[in-house]
């Protein structure tokens, strides 16, 4: 069929290519980007986003426009329609997708940092179950902003919620099955909690071009860099 024919073609380009890397960030990048003061906060949110039905669709790509690029201290976050249009503002494009609250350098930075975030982060969820406050303590001090801490705070909630049952069976699982797939608990997670909290955070691993604990796709990892710090 058309598509065999395609792909056949297609076959050999692909064959030369280079698959694209998450690059590796080291300290000095991860300590510039946590000193830099966002100009827009984002208020910490009061409802639970999945107790309400919010439209899930992003589009554009999210841009640090700082306030003076020769000192590059002070900056905004702007959703931009795309790369380009980012760029002709002077902007850095840090995720694709629009802003959110988790689209700030310093929750970059914690991204960076914590190479693998499901495991503190379920921790953190944990102690969710006897305190809020308890819980958004241990996620800030993985370097996450308050905002951000939140929304990662009702995930972990609504997963447990919605997933109980297949968290429990696969919590010593690993991330990945031998072919490549989610395991059951995270792939309930992606289903049921990962629409709401790619729309509310906004920032994720793979739309930052990040590496992840968990194996994805290449294809699925947007082709972004961190040098603008």
């Amino acid at each position: 069929g058309g598509l065999a024919l395609y792909s056949s073609v297609a076959a050999p380009l692909e064959h030369h290519a280079d698959p694209w890397k998450p690059p590796h960030y080291n300290d000095t990048v991860i300590s510039a980007f946590m000193a830099k003061k966002l100009l827009n906060p984002y208020p910490v949110p009061q409802e639970d986003p999945y107790q309400h039905h919010i439209n899930t669709t992003r589009s554009g790509v999210c841009g640090v426009k700082y306030k003076d690029d020769s000192k590059r201290y002070a900056y905004e976050l702007i959703t931009y329609k795309s790369t380009q249009d980012a760029n002709i503002a002077g902007a850095h494009v840090t995720h694709s997708g629009d802003c959110g609250l988790c689209s700030t350098l310093e929750d970059l930075a914690a991204y960076m940092r914590n190479f693998d975030m499901t495991s503190p982060v379920r921790s953190c969820g944990l102690k969710g179950t006897v305190s809020q406050k308890w819980a958004l303590n241990c996620l800030e001090a993985l370097g996450l902003t308050t905002p951000c801490a939140k929304i990662w705070f009702y995930n972990t909630r609504n997963t447990r919620k919605e997933c109980l049952l297949p968290c429990i069976k696969d919590i010593n699982k690993p991330y990945n099955l031998p072919d490549g797939s989610l395991n059951t608990c995270l792939e309930c997670d992606e289903t049921k909690s990962g629409p709401v909290f790619k729309k509310v955070a906004a920032r994720t691993r793979r739309d930052s071009g990040l590496e992840s604990a968990i194996h994805r796709p290449p294809d699925s990892i947007s082709h972004i860099t961190h040098y603008y710090y």
